[in-house]
């Protein structure tokens, strides 16, 4: 890191960095290796008046040892007192047995001596030690006329004047070294000059040629060294460059008129293309929210009017709302991932589901299509128990519906076959196989490519991409879709993918099942959305659950809601007026941590990664608009940790075939039949659904074909309008 910011540097700062450091490392190194010879010396002589002081000690207390005059030895001793850096002393007799002692603070009334100290006592020998700060030296006291030993002297002293000798040592090399740095800094600044002055005149005439153009301009040289060679080279190559220029100024002035056009075709196709791209991301992410808002409420109240007290035929019918709203919605997401196919970067969306349900789903959807054909329909599957697996249901579903659809609408007559194996373990294998026209053999190798499409194909109608976009679906689910068919005998798709057991248990699989707060449970919600459709849906939920429930219209209003009574839950719509979800969850998190407060995002948004993007942002969970009543479920019980017990709805739904009406003949003006199948050709659902108030015009039949086109607008089964819409007209 310091190598990179070095090179970062001017010249300039460089050779100034330079030469301080240079002059910084010898001034240290002297002063270094001063300070610590200073030292040495200081603790050399240091010890040495120490021992001074301990011979004259001893020197006097010869006779007071001799004659045991114990008295006269303390009186010697009592003299350190002149030298305050004595903490205290100890005379010691021959056998090493305390004779006499001094401390400076007098309060001391017996002594324990470090081993050390006792060690050099029992062995009879001089010597020092530095214990906890503090100098001890022993010295012995022979009597110099027969040489025998009287005794020890002990002295400890502090070495306060040493540390302070020490500190006036630092603050002189500080002060120095200050000194010395600034008279090197104004040097070096001056001496810098020679070297840098020749290369910024260079540096300033490269940018004036560089930014005018100018190759005639030369620098006048002063130097005799490298930098006057320098210099030379720089202007022989402006003589080169200015002989280029001229050369090159002929062949730009034939080009600019080719380029400048173009550049304008150019300008004009990328305009077009950005404003095309940013058309569509504007649109995708648009359509996205203002799909989503509703249906978030449609099939949010097919599933609360599921726990009322209907019949069997209106809970079937709103089975059927709520399963063709969630195919409408699998294809809005397939809508909404048209830049991924494009861009080649399609992802698994991979959840725990039941895969028989996934089945009926299907079944009951196409069930309707072959009746109004006059198809067998058969399904043949390998289990009627729940089969709870994890993979991506939402491309499942939609190969299954591209497979079928495709059965359905080249097959007149005979029947449509859906059958599912499970053909080893967490190994599934899904046929799907019809009585219909067939491919011809030349034509099956090309049959999954891209707007591809046979005779047959082109007749029906479509773009071509449908097997092509469920090829790629099955390959990225690990499998590979094949195909068997001969011509006028039918054809048979068939796949084998891998669904791994669910990961946890499905505890909220079924829209019949409620769930509430156990009844000592207490606990408060906070529902923010500016859609009142939304707010009354979600509040409607939580309050059967069991929560206490406070709503608010904006971020603001959320705040102060919080503010004034604090809920156990917040969930957040986030995009509203005057403060959104963003901005909002930014000031709930800097008064209150997730463990205070737990915040649920509840978006609209189709985008796949926007759920990290709201976890990142301060939210505890992020649920998808349109939302399940199990994704609230999933939420309350993973974010507050609490038990939640079922409420089975008592009605049980029973499955029962729709009936396709007879061919019933009208007399319908040549308005209507104009508007009914322009509207059908074009899968215009809405116009269709305004449309069937005038069937009431034509009495009870037209009540019956009503009721009829109204089930397959549900199911969103544009095919089978369009037919039915036909078989009107013709009768």
């Amino acid at each position: 890191m310091i190598n990179l910011s070095f090179k970062k540097l001017s010249i300039k700062r460089k050779l100034i960095v330079t030469i301080i450091g240079i002059s910084s490392f010898m001034l240290l190194s002297s002063l270094s290796f001063f300070m610590t010879s200073e030292v040495i010396s200081l603790k050399k002589n240091m010890l040495e008046d120490l021992s001074t002081l301990a011979d004259l000690v001893g020197k006097n207390s010869e006779g007071a040892l001799m004659f045991l005059d114990k008295k006269v030895a303390e009186s010697n001793l009592l003299a350190l007192k002149a030298k305050p850096h004595i903490i205290s002393s100890h005379l010691f007799n021959s056998d090493g047995e305390l004779f006499a002692q001094y401390h400076r603070n007098q309060t001391n009334t017996g002594i324990i001596f470090h081993l050390k100290i006792n060690r050099l006592i029992e062995n009879k020998t001089d010597g020092f030690y530095y214990i906890n700060d503090h100098l001890h030296l022993v010295k012995q006291i022979i009597f110099e006329q027969d040489k025998n030993l009287l005794g020890f002297i002990h002295i400890e002293s502090d070495r306060d004047s040493y540390w302070q000798r020490v500190s006036e040592y630092i603050y002189t090399i500080i002060i120095i070294i200050s000194i010395a740095l600034l008279l090197t800094l104004a040097l070096a600044y001056r001496v810098q000059k020679i070297f840098t002055a020749p290369i910024l005149k260079l540096l300033t005439s490269m940018h004036d040629v560089s930014t005018k153009q100018n190759y005639s301009t030369r620098l006048k040289s002063e130097y005799n060294d490298e930098f006057g060679k320098l210099i030379n080279g720089y202007n022989n190559m402006l003589v080169q460059l200015e002989q280029q220029q001229r050369l090159t100024r002929n062949y730009q002035q034939d080009l600019e008129m080719r380029v400048e056009e173009r550049t304008s075709q150019l300008e004009s196709a990328r305009d077009e293309a950005l404003s095309a791209s940013r058309t569509k991301s504007i649109f995708l992410a648009n359509m996205s929210h203002e799909i989503r808002t509703p249906m978030n409420a449609i099939l949010g109240y097919a599933q609360l009017l599921q726990q009322s007290n209907l019949d069997k035929e209106q809970l079937r019918k709103l089975m059927i709302i709520d399963s063709s709203g969630n195919h409408l919605l699998s294809l809005i997401n397939d809508i909404l991932e048209l830049s991924k196919i494009e861009a080649g970067s399609l992802e698994l969306s991979t959840s725990d589901f039941d895969l028989i349900e996934l089945l009926h789903g299907v079944e009951n959807m196409f069930r309707i299509r072959c009746d109004q054909k006059k198809l067998h329909w058969e399904m043949f599957c390998f289990s009627n128990q729940p089969v709870l697996v994890h993979g991506d249901q939402g491309k499942l579903r939609q190969i299954l519906i591209n497979l079928i659809g495709n059965a359905c609408k080249f097959t007149e007559q005979g029947e449509v076959l859906l059958k599912i194996e499970q053909v080893g373990d967490n190994q599934y294998k899904f046929t799907v196989k019809d009585t219909g026209i067939g491919i011809e053999e030349e034509g099956l190798p090309r049959i999954f490519d891209a707007f591809h499409q046979e005779r047959q194909g082109e007749l029906k109608g479509g773009t071509g991409l449908g097997l092509n976009i469920t090829q790629r679906h099955i390959k990225l689910l690990s499998g590979d879709l094949q195909v068997r068919s001969k011509i006028n005998q039918g054809s048979e798709f068939f796949f084998t993918i891998e669904l791994l057991p669910a990961k946890k248990s499905l505890d909220f699989n079924t829209a019949s099942t409620m769930y509430t707060l156990k009844a000592d449970t207490h606990l408060s919600a906070l529902v923010v959305d500016d859609t009142q459709d939304n707010t009354d849906l979600l509040s409607s939920i939580l309050t059967q659950i069991g929560f206490t429930v406070v709503v608010a219209e904006n971020g603001q209003l959320a705040l102060d809601k919080i503010e004034e009574k604090c809920p156990d839950i917040v969930f957040m719509d986030i995009r509203m007026p005057v403060m959104n979800g963003i901005e909002a969850i930014q000031q709930i998190r800097k008064k209150y941590s997730s463990k205070q407060l737990k915040c649920i995002a509840v978006s609209a948004s189709g985008l796949k990664h926007n759920s990290q993007y709201f976890m990142d942002e301060g939210y505890d969970l992020f649920i998808s608009k349109p939302f399940r009543f199990d994704a609230i479920f999933h939420a309350i019980k993973t974010t507050l940790d609490v038990e939640l017990q079922a409420v089975e709805n008592p009605k049980a739904i029973e499955e029962s075939k729709p009936v396709i009406p007879e061919k019933i003949s009208l007399n319908l003006d040549k308005e209507f039949i104009q508007e009914l199948m322009q509207a059908a050709e074009y899968g215009q659902l809405t116009e269709l659904g305004k449309l069937l108030t005038r069937f009431s015009e034509y009495g009870e039949a037209g009540k019956i074909i009503a009721n009829h086109l109204e089930l397959l607008i549900s199911t969103a089964d544009l095919d089978g309008i369009l037919d039915y819409v036909e078989n009107i007209i013709n009768e």
